[in-house]
């Protein structure tokens, strides 16, 4: 599979929450063009790169983003308490 990882400016490893001011960095190695661009496609997607994007498109009323934001959390919120049960379940 093809090497990906986001950097910082420093060339330390980053992490999700500060996305949007590093870049992307895919490497091509031996399994070629296709498989990096793939790899390239799964980081962008789960970064939500394209839904920032989108999002950005047009004025977001104060209101509007308050909304969205707590929808963000609750969503957020369920993932984790759903990966907790999902652990607990799986504990023996």
């Amino acid at each position: 599979m093809a090497e990906y990882r986001r950097r910082d400016d420093h060339g330390r490893e980053g992490d999700a929450h500060t996305s949007h001011r590093r870049p992307l960095e895919v490497i091509v190695d031996d399994r070629g063009v296709e498989s990096a661009l793939r790899a390239f496609k799964r980081l962008v997607l789960r970064d939500g790169i394209l839904r920032e994007l989108k999002r950005k498109k047009s004025y977001e009323k104060p209101g509007e983003r308050k909304r969205r934001k707590v929808r963000e959390a609750a969503r957020r919120r369920r993932r984790q308490q759903s990966r907790a049960l999902r652990r607990q379940n799986d504990r023996p």
